[in-house]
């Protein structure tokens, strides 16, 4: 692809392709057309049945019928009028995501409109430039509708150095990289470079690949800023606090004001559309029922996730790492088993209830500001049927005006 080309202050080259930011089907990005409230469908894929436990027990078809069936939803949800979709990259035996890219992959290939988001992907647990390559590939496969979502596990110094790593090589020409930091194969060939000048390919189809980082903390909003990222809010629950988030909508809504403010002291326009607010979502016919799922999802997770790890060490399933830290109390994992299931429905980021109490929760976080919404349906550790139930009863029950919003605006901007 031709375009015009530029270089950066770090002596990378902007490549600005003839394809505009919008991609071959004129698309926009999540974080464009601010005025419009647009949502994005997230499942955890979790595998529930036996096998989930026991290997021995696993169905290699319920699992194919799994990918299958959110594939199938996806384009439903597409049609619904969500802006987005997404999966984590979660490891073990509840979620059938451990890779969530070639999923991506697929989701390409499946859909036509809808932003295809990782969510997220764990920069430290990979190389990033592999990452970036993967990227790319997706990006173009999907004809410019990749949104990238990254995700801290580990030390921050090491995590905004991989972000930095994959922002460069995807979105520039002869990004320099140190050798240390190369992929094997490279480094291979390049044994007498200290500096290498990077160049991923294919090469993507927007003008500028979005990049979406978690960020809560002053410090990490303020890290964000700085570099003109979109984030991720992580409103979401808080097992360790019995279900409830760490900070208020009032308080959480003055930290993104301070992010927009040195979003601009750095040259970068911000707004409450470049902010997803991460919302677990169960909506059932009553409060309770919603709550009750929203908690055994997540024990089923953790005992899951303590069973794999405990087979992993060759361990009794009753002995495993994360049973004994729930025992000693010293990490989150306590509050997940401790956590009644009505203090869910206390979290105002949580859209978990019946159609009403859903209605009310979301229209005082629209009404605080927030215009972008990545719904975890279901949770974590919940059956993916009921996840996507309640993706359905967002658009048709909950907030039927916005969907057709979105849909009706999204359908003008890409005209």
């Amino acid at each position: 692809m031709t375009g015009l080309h530029r270089l950066d202050r770090f002596g990378s080259i902007h490549c600005e392709p003839v394809c505009d930011q919008r991609g071959i089907n004129g698309m926009s990005t999540l974080s464009e057309d601010p005025n419009i409230v647009k949502f994005v469908y997230w499942d955890n894929l979790t595998y529930a049945p036996p096998g989930s436990r026991r290997p021995e027990e696993w169905d290699p078809k319920l699992g194919a019928r799994l990918y299958e069936s959110y594939l199938d939803h996806c384009v439903e949800a597409e049609r619904l009028g969500y802006a987005g979709l997404s999966m984590p990259e979660h490891f073990g035996p509840s979620s059938l995501s451990p890779h969530p890219n070639i999923l991506l992959a697929a989701l390409a290939a499946r859909t036509t409109t809808a932003r295809i988001m990782s969510g997220v992907n764990l920069a430290l647990l990979h190389n990033p430039l592999h990452l970036a390559e993967q990227f790319a590939m997706i990006d173009v496969l999907s004809g410019g509708r990749l949104e990238v979502g990254l995700g801290r596990r580990g030390d921050r110094a090491a995590f905004e150095h991989a972000v930095d790593l994959i922002d460069g090589a995807l979105n520039r020409i002869d990004h320099p990289v140190a050798k240390a930091d190369l992929t094997p194969s490279s480094a291979a060939f390049l044994q007498d470079v200290e500096t290498a000048k990077v160049t991923v390919w294919p090469r993507p189809v927007q003008q500028r690949v979005p990049l979406w980082v978690a960020a809560e903390t002053d410090e990490s909003l303020a890290t964000a800023a700085r570099r003109g990222l979109d984030v991720f809010t992580g409103l979401n629950l808080d097992p360790s606090a019995g279900g409830m988030s760490k900070v208020s909508v009032d308080e959480m809504v003055a930290r993104l004001h301070r992010y927009m403010e040195i979003g601009k002291e750095h040259g970068h326009e911000l707004s409450m559309a470049n902010i997803a607010a991460s919302c677990f979502t169960v909506i059932a016919d009553t409060d309770r029922e919603a709550a009750e799922m929203v908690r055994d999802g997540f024990v089923s997770h953790v005992e899951a996730a303590s069973g794999y790890l405990a087979r992993m060490a060759g361990a009794d399933p009753g002995n495993s790492p994360l049973e004994s830290l729930a025992k000693d109390g010293s990490t989150g994992v306590q509050g997940v088993f401790e956590a009644p299931a009505d203090s869910y429905l206390r979290n105002p980021f949580a859209l978990v209830g019946s159609v009403e109490t859903v209605q009310a929760k979301l229209d005082a976080l629209v009404t605080a500001g927030f215009r972008r919404f990545v719904l975890l349906c279901g949770g974590v550790g919940t059956a993916h049927e009921i996840g996507w139930q309640s993706a359905a009863a967002m658009a048709h029950d909950v907030a039927p005006e916005l969907f057709a919003a979105a849909k009706s605006g999204l359908a003008e901007a890409a005209a």
